[in-house]
């Protein structure tokens, strides 16, 4: 006769834990699930060959901030008891490892509409042909390794020539020579590298579709609008080939689903109803106040995506399901470990400080009977350049100091200073008692960079009568000969140093509420 064996009761402690494994068991399988389907679907993002026209990281050129702190650390390297003096140690013009600075990305919305209904709201307003690859959206994108962003717009009007052509046209259609889509790509890389000078690493496309199909996978996007808020009609122009892309929104805050969100983006003549009940422009109606607006939205949508896509599993498959059809990156771009990166970066993204941007001064111009935009030769357009270059925009480097070279000799010597990039001019005058640098009001970072070109030892003396970058150089029959690399100088004190000039920064994009 048999006897059943007498059931085992398990302690509390001995089910809590066969549950917390079952739990992470179940919870290890989810992950490795999701990460397998991200990694296919991501693998199937078209990537351009394209490496062969992006530009590898630069180093990024030798500041005066930067001297004074590798004086810093090179003087705490320095054994005490040698003989060897900080104003011996050489330093050459590139240090810094490039690849941990800072990387730039060409972001492009193509027009394409292959595929896409005649019904389809996206044709509204539009009068070129479905064949068309017009790059609609051309920015430039700097991500720095210290977590803050940098963008600039590039107007798709603007002429330049196009690369690998002998004509001069709108670089927008530098994106619509060629039949195949790497080869539009890489023409288009090519052209703003050589018109900006600027080095790009990593190219990302998504055209008018994509772009709506995003919007809607993460929910939409709100937008605050002062005041009542439409594109510009056929009736408001009284042209039937002047009409709008449809746009309209209300007062206050607006959720924008992909369509809406489209619409105003492309929108170039908004019109903002006014107390009266009459419709007025709003801003100017060219393509700097529609780039503004296009930077404005795509961060305000990058800063609400995040959270969204990783608290919701069915957002982010949505997401991925669009990147792997309607986004196109370079082969230089591990679409997913690079992709995890500028993710957990953008994350951690402030929009509002630490992104950084800038817009281009333009003119109107006419070139072979083709009207078109131009950039302006100035101050402003140089420094938002060397922006994308590594420079920041209150750096002193040789290209900001103003040089006045006195005394015997001072034509050859202000030669090599310009061979130096120094903007150095020369006057002829009797020779000084010794070599000097005068520097003024917040000009000791220039001075300090002037000193650590020369070979020789110069005094660095204050003078009132200068300010900013303004230097002298007072020589002697003996003038001091100028290095190709840096030395280590100990920085003069500042004079007056509150009173440090700096050159403003253009004042952040403010939103519509803002």
């Amino acid at each position: 006769m048999s006897r059943d064996r007498p059931r085992r009761h398990r302690r509390p402690t001995e089910r809590l834990l066969l549950a917390a494994l079952g739990v992470a068991a179940g919870l290890g399988f989810l992950a490795t699930f999701v990460l397998g389907y991200a990694v296919w679907q991501l693998d199937r993002v078209e990537r351009f060959e394209v490496n062969d026209v992006l530009t590898a990281p630069t180093m990024a050129p030798i500041t005066a901030s930067g001297l004074i702190r590798l004086n810093a650390s090179q003087t705490q390297a320095v054994d005490k008891s040698s003989a060897e003096t900080t104003a011996e140690i050489l330093l050459p013009p590139a240090i810094v490892d490039p690849v941990a600075q800072a990387e730039n990305y060409l972001l492009v919305g193509s027009d394409s509409v292959e595929g896409i209904s005649a019904t389809d709201v996206i044709m509204t307003g539009r009068s070129q042909s479905v064949g068309n690859h017009l790059a609609d959206t051309i920015m430039i994108l700097r991500l720095r390794n210290d977590g803050t962003a940098a963008v600039v717009s590039v107007p798709r009007d603007l002429l330049v020539p196009i690369a690998s052509t002998d004509s001069v046209a709108k670089i927008n259609s530098a994106y619509n020579l060629d039949s195949s889509a790497q080869t539009r790509a890489a023409r288009l890389i090519e052209t703003v590298e050589a018109h900006f000078n600027i080095g790009l690493q990593h190219f990302v496309e998504v055209d008018l579709d994509g772009f709506r199909r995003l919007v809607d996978a993460i929910g939409g996007v709100s937008m605050c609008f002062n005041r009542p808020t439409r594109d510009r009609t056929i009736e408001d122009s009284g042209d039937p080939t002047q009409g709008g892309t449809g746009f309209s929104a209300g007062q206050g805050w607006t959720h924008l689903d992909g369509d809406r969100a489209l619409a105003f983006v492309r929108s170039r003549r908004l019109l903002a109803q006014q107390q009266d009940g009459e419709w007025v422009r709003l801003g100017v109606w060219n393509d700097l106040e529609r780039n503004s607006r296009q930077q404005q939205f795509i961060f305000q949508a990058l800063d609400q995506a995040f959270d969204r896509a990783v608290g919701n599993p069915r957002t982010l498959q949505r997401l991925l399901n669009i990147f792997a059809t309607d986004v196109r990156t370079s082969n230089t771009l591990s679409v997913f470990d690079d992709g995890l990166k500028l993710a957990r970066r953008f994350k951690g993204l402030n929009v509002d400080s630490d992104l950084e941007r800038y817009a281009l001064q333009l003119v109107d111009v006419t070139v072979n009977g083709q009207a078109g935009l131009q950039l302006i030769d100035n101050d402003h357009n140089q420094r938002v350049i060397q922006i994308f270059q590594g420079v920041g925009w209150n750096d002193v480097i040789e290209e900001r100091v103003e040089i006045t070279v006195s005394g015997p000799d001072s034509l050859s010597l202000a030669a090599r200073l310009r061979g130096a990039r120094f903007n150095a001019t020369h006057q002829e005058a009797s020779p000084s008692g010794a070599n000097r640098i005068r520097y003024g009001v917040g000009g000791d970072k220039a001075a300090l960079l002037l000193a650590a070109r020369l070979k020789e030892t110069v005094e660095m003396l204050p003078d009132p009568s200068l300010s900013g970058n303004q230097i002298r150089l007072e020589v002697t029959t003996q003038p001091p000969s100028v290095m190709v690399g840096y030395r280590a100088i100990e920085p003069p004190q500042p004079l007056a140093a509150p009173m440090t000039e700096t050159i403003p920064p253009p004042p952040r994009t403010i939103g519509i509420c803002g």
